[in-house]
């Protein structure tokens, strides 16, 4: 039977099931271009570290720090992540001392990320999912691969700001936020002696840490 034999009710049909099949095809297809934003960030961050590890057996943790410090800086919201730790604190904190604490907050987490990814044996990173967060986040899902032993989860939490994506917390393996710990770790500090307090203790811990 040709096409003009064919009742125009059932060719409407088989163009309308057609232009479904083409429409849920395209929905389901992502050009590598037009990958989201916030998984390509997380995505570079982790290449950014494996690329220290493999580097770690020839140079200083203080050239890691170097290499790192706009790793860092590009992925996670600095300002935000202090502001969220150092709870009500912040706001009654005067411009100065938030400056400060923003620097040192930022110092001592880049010599933490220089201290621990301080060598290559094989691991690797897995982008598990991406998923929808409350207010507008982004929870971004991944593990880390260590030959011979349990993959460790870190969970990504993103959020635009200024229309430029950013993590502003970190959930790692047991459902522990990295913001509560800070929060928890700098209470007493914050209470007896503010933003100032904290700021002179985190750039005394990095200094530690970096053999300063």
């Amino acid at each position: 039977m040709n096409k003009r034999n064919l009742p125009e009710k059932s060719i409407r049909t088989a163009f309308r099931r057609l232009a479904i099949l083409i429409g849920v095809g395209l929905a389901f297809w992502v050009s590598p271009a037009s990958a989201s934003p916030a998984r390509d960030l997380v995505e570079k961050f982790h290449d950014n570290l494996i690329a220290v590890m493999k580097k770690a057996d020839s140079i200083s943790i203080e050239q890691r720090f170097e290499i790192l410090d706009p790793a860092v800086r590009r992925t996670f919201n600095m300002p935000e992540m202090i502001r969220i730790a150092s709870g009500s604190v912040w706001r009654t904190g005067v411009d100065g001392d938030k400056s400060a604490a923003v620097a040192a907050f930022t110092k001592m987490s880049v010599s933490t990320y220089a201290s621990r990814f301080d060598g290559f044996s094989g691991q690797r990173f897995e982008t598990v999912s991406e998923t929808p967060g409350p207010k507008n986040s982004v929870v971004v899902r991944t593990r880390i691969h260590r030959p011979g032993d349990t993959p460790v989860k870190l969970t990504y939490i993103l959020r635009q700001y200024s229309g430029q994506w950013r993590a502003f917390d970190v959930i790692v393996a047991g459902g522990i936020s990295e913001l509560a710990l800070r929060h928890s770790e700098y209470r007493a500090i914050l209470k007896k002696g503010g933003l100032g307090a904290l700021a002179a203790i985190l750039n005394k811990k990095s200094d530690q840490i970096l053999g300063r």
